[in-house]
């Protein structure tokens, strides 16, 4: 991969912005995987800053460009465009203890971070996204090396309008808030579907509908493509989006029912967030980091 993507960056060296329609040849040149945008929305989906600063740059600013979901799910802004501070206690030594904080501090806000996540789940969650991001690290360090910010492969990657890493963000905000919405079972979409906003507080609290977004990275969307979201408009609110997301962005992608709440269920959780990504995700993951921090 990486020497691929040094072979790429000599040859063409720091080039004009290339067309949208130039970009897929482009970056499948430089090893980024056909999953670029959904990998890299799953993966910085709960960055924030802190982690940013930790991980990947330290002297990165608020204005990081780095797009992340709003852990506020009450929120009508579904996506933050920079990765926000959350807040770490640097009384805290070490960057899991800081996690542990941020999640313990936050966990009789029912609308924070993932529906119906207890807080077990959401700190094997924030763990699991560490791991990534330590993963990533090491390639991040090689790509700093090989990769010109003024190359035409970061012109394509940065171009989050066009290469639809947004459009991925905003569907995986509607997945962690409403869990289920893309799995074509009708009986959790029209339950979404018909119901007002009001209620929906309600549910969350209702044991029948106690199940949460899945975390693992088995994506559904190697079994069934890329999403095609030709037509969609995420400006919209989510009573107006929630119909056709439903319906015409159907990816059988489920749900968790069972929480970590015993060793029992632990086990199921433990061999989810092991799958990890593929290699191609950590790649992706570090390149997209670099040309959108530099």
């Amino acid at each position: 991969m990486l020497t691929t993507i040094s072979v790429v960056f000599l040859i063409g060296g720091a080039m004009t912005a290339p067309t949208t329609g130039e970009c897929p040849n482009i970056l499948d040149a430089a090893g980024v995987s056909q999953m670029f945008a959904p990998m890299i929305a799953h993966s910085i989906h709960s960055l924030t800053l802190e982690d940013i600063r930790y991980f990947f740059e330290e002297d990165a600013t608020e204005e990081n460009g780095i797009p992340t979901v709003n852990m506020d799910l009450n929120s009508d802004r579904r996506v933050l465009p920079d990765a926000p501070l959350a807040g770490y206690d640097d009384d805290f030594s070490t960057i899991g203890m800081k996690t542990f904080d941020v999640v313990m501090r936050n966990m009789n806000r029912t609308w924070w971070g993932i529906t119906n996540f207890n807080t077990l789940d959401k700190l094997t969650h924030a763990f699991h996204m560490a791991e990534i991001w330590d993963k990533t690290a090491e390639q991040y360090k090689l790509v700093k090396q090989l990769l010109d910010p003024e190359s035409e492969i970061c012109g394509c990657i940065t171009d989050i309008e066009n290469n639809d890493v947004l459009n991925y963000l905003n569907l995986l905000a509607f997945k962690i808030k409403y869990p289920g919405i893309t799995s074509g079972n009708k009986t959790i979409t029209d339950m979404y579907i018909d119901s007002s906003q009001d209620s929906r507080a309600k549910r969350s609290a209702d044991p029948a509908y106690d199940f949460g977004y899945s975390v693992g990275y088995g994506f559904s969307f190697k079994r069934s493509g890329l999403a095609d979201f030709d037509g969609f408009d995420f400006d919209l609110s989510d009573v107006e989006l929630l119909k056709d997301i439903a319906e015409k962005l159907v990816d059988e992608d489920g749900v968790i029912t069972e929480h970590v709440d015993s060793a029992e269920h632990w086990q199921t959780w433990r061999e989810m967030v092991k799958e990890g990504m593929d290699e191609s995700g950590y790649y992706d993951l570090a390149v997209f980091l670099f040309c959108m921090l530099n």
